[in-house]
């Protein structure tokens, strides 16, 4: 017997041990985590499609 919270999807709240290595420490749900790590796939995709890569560079 025990407390059953109900969240949202997303609403889930990070556990301390996933917290641990966060940068932004603003950030306690899934979503917000989730948000974060899609806006830095965002820039990440922007940044290497404006960059000419020569074919000895990609390993």
């Amino acid at each position: 017997m025990g407390v059953n919270f109900d969240y949202q999807d997303g609403q889930t709240p990070l556990d301390e041990e996933e917290k641990e290595g966060l940068l932004i420490t603003t950030i306690t749900t899934r979503a917000e985590l989730d948000e974060f790590e899609q806006l830095n796939i965002q820039k990440a995709i922007e940044w290497s499609l404006t960059r000419k890569f020569k074919p000895a560079r990609i390993y």
